[in-house]
């Protein structure tokens, strides 16, 4: 190598130092023109001066430029590794990947033990997707320096990616160790945590994270996460008040605060971050989704209805969306619109015991109690645990009058689920349809005892005392009923028909009125009344 050449070189690498590139950039063509018009024939000069020209164009960011003057250093010096270095750089930057590992197989083609060119051809590889040939690259340049913090750091992302996240944490782990103020280090390792369910520790690195770099915008959207899936809804939602605070443009943080408002019961609060999410990305099907499920809390079913429809005409497949608007549609009344939503749920999902218990659900309030039946069969077929699908298949059957057989369901649901009044209210219901009133005051005492304002077991329950010939007990029942709910015309009626029973047929009367009053086509209290009237001997 002349002595001229090593002096340029020299002067090139305090410029690259300096970061005075354009000063570089006319050194180098100044030194191009002169080697030109001296037809200089020393190949090798001359593609170093396209190289460095290449470098600094590079570092303006005219990569295409760049490319072709490493075209040309490579064509006067086929084995200067650094342009084929520079080239794949370039290629890299601009997209073309392949371009690039093609580049850097030269450059370890020329020099075997460059760590650099396997770190660089594994990043290449990753950006294609071929994550484990990127990780078999991250492995070679980690043996030939085994203190290379960047590929333990690119290692570790790759295996996440592929779900190896525990030999992701080591590598972070590795890259911490080499360099303990990495920030990037602990956010990922927490995301790989995250990943393995291990949210407490995930909150611990992304602490560290933030404690390094307290405007890190993402870390306090992944530590809100964690804090969400460990059910700390409001914790999560300061740390995603935070990230707007940084990041007010974040729409993927206003979908994440919406979903844990929703978490808390904060259904309007809600809808105003989904309406935001919308408004910065409007195409995405699952914000219309969960906007429409806050609505349906809301009891909003139309409005509800109107975000599925627009969530399905982004996502036609979307299953949960038609199960959900078959629900909107349910408790607006439509119960046969609601089944075909359902059905198409179960045809893009047939395991959706939600779509089945629902179907079942709508097929009952149509009177269609087999066919409900049969939808519930499939929901404990799906999941023989649901305690609500024994529930509302004991309720079918209990229509059909299959009363001993709703009975056996109403047990299972109580075995699964023990602290649930309506299945006790159910059961009682059944057992005095079999006239077994004693059991039945059992099961209404424990609903109520789960269920202190329970209006119509207090109800029930007085009709099966009454029916034992219990009328002062049951008359309290009634009163207590009347009392939670005054405007229950049945209970005064049946409270008349008690009070009747003990010879009390003027205080009767006015119950009966009152009922008539409540309900003006009562015909039993209108019956109840005149059979009062009678006992009281004015029979005109």
């Amino acid at each position: 190598m002349s002595e001229e050449l090593e002096q340029f070189k020299s002067e090139c690498k305090k410029l690259v130092e300096d970061k005075k590139y354009s000063e570089l950039l006319n050194i180098c063509e100044t030194k191009l023109e002169e080697l030109n018009k001296t037809a200089s024939d020393d190949k090798e000069f001359l593609a170093y001066v396209y190289l460095a020209i290449g470098n600094t164009k590079a570092e303006l960011g005219n990569l295409h430029e760049s490319i072709e003057d490493y075209n040309k250093a490579i064509e006067l010096n086929p084995k200067l590794e650094n342009a084929y270095y520079g080239r794949g750089y370039a290629k890299h930057d601009l997209g073309n990947y392949q371009g690039a590992i093609e580049d850097y197989n030269k450059v370890i083609e020329l020099k075997p033990d460059d760590e650099g060119a396997y770190y660089y051809r594994g990043i290449a590889k990753s950006d294609l997707g071929n994550y484990q040939e990127a990780i078999e690259d991250y492995n070679k340049a980690i043996k030939l320096k085994p203190d290379y913090k960047e590929a333990y750091y690119d290692r570790g992302y790759a295996k996440c990616i592929l779900g190896k996240y525990q030999e992701a944490i080591e590598d972070y782990n590795k890259v911490i160790e080499l360099k303990p103020d990495d920030e990037g280090a602990y956010n990922n390792r927490g995301i790989a945590k995250s990943d393995l369910g291990n949210y407490q520790e995930a909150i611990e690195d992304y602490n560290k994270a933030i404690e390094l770099k307290p405007d890190y915008a993402g870390v306090y959207n992944n530590r809100g996460y964690a804090k969400y899936k460990l059910g700390n809804f409001q914790e999560a939602i300061e740390d995603y008040n935070k990230v707007i605070e940084l990041k007010p443009d974040d729409e993927e943080t206003y979908y994440n605060r919406g979903i844990a408002k929703s978490k808390l019961g904060n259904y309007q609060d809600a809808i105003e971050d989904y309406n935001k999410a919308i408004e910065l990305k409007p195409d995405d099907e699952e914000t219309y989704y969960n906007r429409g499920n806050a609505k349906s809390k809301l009891g909003n079913y139309q409005d509800a209805i109107e975000d599925y429809n627009k969530a399905i005409e982004l996502k036609p497949d979307f299953a949960d969306a038609y199960n959900n608007r078959g629900y909107a549609k349910a408790d607006l009344g439509m119960s046969k619109e609601a089944i075909k939503d359902f059905n198409k749920a179960i045809e893009l999902k047939p395991d959706d015991e939600d779509a089945y218990y629902n179907k079942g659900n709508a097929k009952s309030d149509l009177g269609n109690y087999q066919e409900a039946i049969e939808d519930y069969n499939k929901v404990i077929e799906l999941k023989p645990n649901d305690a609500a699908a024994y529930n509302n298949r004991g309720n079918a059957k209990s229509k059909l009058g299959n009363y001993q057989d709703a009975i056996e369901d109403y047990n299972k649901a109580i075995e699964l689920k023990p602290d649930d009044e309506e299945t006790y209210y159910n059961r009682g219901n059944a057992k005095s349809k079999l006239g077994n009133y004693q059991d039945a005051i059992e099961d209404y005492n424990k609903a109520i005892e789960l269920k202190p304002d329970f209006a119509d077991a207090y109800y029930n329950r007085g009709n099966a005392k009454s029916k034992l010939g219990n009328y002062q007990d049951a008359i309290e029942d009634y009163n207590k009923a009347i009392e939670l709910k005054p405007d229950f015309a049945d209970a005064y009626n049946n409270r008349g028909y008690a009070k009747a029973d003990l010879g009390m047929s003027k205080e009767a009367i006015k119950d009966f009125n009152k009922a008539i009053e409540l309900k003006p086509d009562d015909e039993d209290a209108y019956y109840n009344k005149g059979n009062a009237k009678s006992d009281l001997g004015n029979a005109h």
